[in-house]
Parts: structure tokens; C-alpha cells; sequence
């Protein structure tokens, strides 16, 4: 009896020094969690508009607009950003989806994701293309990947599709990537399919009506 005593005093003892540990930690990195957090969230705003547009935060008041949306502009020209939430085959994909007033996508830039490795996780992949081997054996460059790159030029008020048959898009030549902008459509990842139309359904559903609630609620005030 007195050795269960003791082994749970000794149990009790440990958990209690554990949690003080988590603790202790989580107080002194959660600042610089949270700064590196902000800091990828930026590269990604920055990533999805042209270069040298300002970027300003913004709040919808009612719904359909989203409580959380960004403004890019640089004289006349506007680009909305939105960030998109929606299930993969994993987990959620999170990304911003920035757009003109006509819907035509200016880019796209994953945030955050958890799809299987080799596969769905490739939607942030980054290939080079200065090696015959894309970067296999050197370093890779940073920059938007290259799924990312094909939305540009999509509209996302019209039918995005999925092309399974002509390759990844990083494989292909110029004139097939502007036949894939004239049909309005993407290349899937080889082996995510899955993840790819996530991506796609999210825009599809979660921007186009964001875009549309903001145009109506612009329409209203003028």
C-alpha cells in the first residue's frame, strides 16, 4: 500500500513538472510563434497581387461578406484578397485568393496545409527552373510554387476545371499553359486529386461569393 502511495506521489509530481515545463514554454516562444506567423501571412498576402500595391486590411460588417479581407491597390487598379479555409484529403488547406473586380485571379499563395506527404503536400511545392533536374540536386529558389502560379489569370466567376490528362502544369510549354487560361482551367497534382479540387472548390464557392457581396454591398452605398 505504501508503494502505490509512493508511486503515485512520484507520478503526481512528475505531471505537475511536466505541465510547468509546457507551460514555461509555450509563454516564452508564443511571441515568436506568433511574429513568424504574421510574417509568413504577409509573404503570402504579398505573394498573391503585383508587386509595389498596398495592402490594407479590412472588416465586413454583415453577411455575406467576410468578417476578415484585404484591399490592394496601386493608383486605379484593386485587388480583393480573400483567405480561404476548406477540407483536403487531410486536413484544411489554407490560402489567400487575390482578384480583380471582374474575378479574374491575380494569384493564389497556400498559407498552411497538413496533406499527405509527397502528394497533397505538393500544392506548396517550389521547382526550379534553371536545372535539368528542376532542383533535385540544387538548391531550390523561393517563390510562389508552381500550382500556385497556374491560377493566375483564372476566373473565378466562371467554372474553374481540372485537366488530369495533359501533365502537371510545371511541365508543360507556354503554348499549353495559355490553352489551359483560355479553357479556364488547372492541372491537377499527380496522385492529389483530391487536394487540387479543394483548392479549386474553395475559390468556387468561398470567393466567388465573397466578391459578389462586397460588389453588391459597394453597389448599395453608391
Amino acid at each position: 500500500m505504501i508503494d502505490i502511495i509512493k508511486l503515485s506521489f512520484m507520478l503526481t509530481i512528475i505531471s505537475v513538472a511536466a505541465a510547468l515545463l509546457i507551460a514555461f514554454t509555450n509563454l516564452k516562444t508564443r511571441d515568436r510563434i506568433h511574429e513568424q506567423q504574421q510574417v509568413a501571412q504577409q509573404n503570402a498576402l504579398e505573394q498573391v497581387v503585383p508587386s509595389g500595391m498596398s495592402i490594407n486590411e479590412c472588416n465586413g460588417e454583415n453577411p455575406p461578406c467576410p468578417q476578415q479581407y484585404w484591399i490592394a491597390q496601386d493608383g486605379t487598379d484593386t485587388v480583393f484578397i480573400f483567405k480561404i479555409i476548406n477540407k483536403g484529403y487531410s486536413g484544411n488547406i489554407t490560402y489567400f485568393v487575390g482578384t480583380d473586380r471582374n474575378g479574374s485571379i491575380e494569384g493564389m499563395s497556400i498559407l498552411e496545409q497538413s496533406e499527405t506527404p509527397g502528394l497533397g503536400s505538393r500544392t506548396q511545392e517550389e521547382i526550379s527552373d534553371k536545372y535539368f533536374w528542376n532542383g533535385l540536386f540544387s538548391k531550390k529558389e523561393t517563390g510562389k510554387s508552381w500550382f500556385s502560379q497556374q491560377f493566375k489569370g483564372i476566373n473565378l466567376n466562371e467554372q474553374i476545371n481540372i485537366e488530369k490528362s495533359v501533365g502537371e502544369w510545371h511541365k508543360l510549354g507556354m503554348e499549353e499553359k495559355e490553352k489551359l487560361i483560355s479553357d479556364n482551367a488547372v492541372t491537377a497534382i499527380t496522385g492529389a486529386t483530391i487536394s487540387t479540387q479543394a483548392v479549386v472548390n474553395g475559390i468556387q464557392d468561398q470567393a466567388r461569393s465573397y466578391l459578389k457581396a462586397i460588389q453588391e454591398s459597394n453597389d448599395d452605398q453608391g
